[in-house]
């Protein structure tokens, strides 16, 4: 059984274990702050415990990796989203540069042979087409009210298209020279023979059917219109011929001529008419009020 002197001298004992305890670190500290004598001991101590330095590190380590490369990866899907916006973008103002390019290019084309030509001519652009079977012809965005009127020569930069077969106020409609319905008289260019070529319903395909059988044709002969009834100018390119036939009865030849217009692409179109021939806009929406 404890009795309190034998607790006094036990609170004794542990003073002086304190006392001497705290004496052995003191001199220590200062042995080692001198002499290092406890660098070897810590050196033993951190080699021991790097490894488990390490396993506790790891877990933080690997939250760092994944979420570092997450939000890299994140932030490349973002830029490379917001890149391939801007390429987008690009691609469609390069594709747009492109078609008012071409259609300057075009335009100037049209200028350049609008004053090679010696006629009043304006140009024009297709809002309409229709090349089905047999009816063949567009609508132009000129009309009356820019002075077009019915019967005036269409052209592109390679030949006659057609004529104007009827006019609004905005628009025109134009019916082309394949129209199966059409005829225009033409004359061979190297020869100076007269006849008429004919629509087939066919955007590559014009028919001749009555060529004199004594005439002097030959292929690649140019078929330019002749300026007879007074329709088209005289001197406009045509045709150009590609297979020569004799009649059934061989009384006559025929022939059929590739088209120079370029009727599949079509794009911009050249109005035409004689300058004398234009008529007062009073006395034309005067005969259509009569109509």
């Amino acid at each position: 059984m404890w009795t309190p002197k034998n607790t006094n001298t036990l609170s004794q004992n542990n003073i002086l274990t304190f006392l001497f305890l705290e004496i052995i670190c003191v001199v220590l500290m200062i042995a080692d702050h001198s002499a290092h004598i406890t660098a070897p001991v810590r050196a033993s101590i951190s080699a021991l415990t790097y490894p488990l330095v390490k396993v506790v590190e790891l877990p933080q380590l690997a939250y760092q990796f994944i979420n570092t490369t997450v939000s890299d990866q994140a932030a490349l899907l973002n830029e490379n989203i917001v890149l391939k916006q801007k390429l987008s973008q690009a691609q469609i103002d390069l594709l747009q540069m492109e078609v008012v390019s071409q259609q300057n290019t075009e335009l100037r084309k049209l200028l350049h042979t609008k004053q090679l030509l010696p006629l009043k001519t304006t140009a024009a652009f297709i809002v309409n087409v229709n090349t089905g079977k047999n009816n063949h012809y567009v609508i132009i965005n000129q009309g009356f009210n820019q002075g077009i009127t019915v019967g005036q020569t269409v052209l592109d930069l390679n030949g006659v298209v057609g004529q104007v077969d009827n006019v609004t106020l905005e628009n025109s409609h134009v019916i082309l020279i394949t129209n199966k319905n059409h005829a225009i008289p033409v004359e061979f260019l190297r020869t100076g023979i007269r006849t008429f070529i004919y629509g087939t319903g066919e955007l590559d395909n014009l028919s001749l059917p009555e060529i004199p059988q004594s005439a002097d044709i030959k292929l690649g002969d140019v078929l330019i219109t002749s300026g007879y009834g007074g329709v088209f100018p005289p001197g406009l390119k045509v045709a150009t011929i590609q297979k020569i036939l004799d009649s059934p009865d061989k009384s006559f030849q025929r022939a059929t001529a590739l088209p120079s217009a370029n009727l599949k692409l079509m794009k911009q179109l050249l109005l035409v008419w004689s300058l004398q021939d234009q008529p007062d806009k009073k006395n034309q929406l005067e005969g259509q009020s009569s109509q």
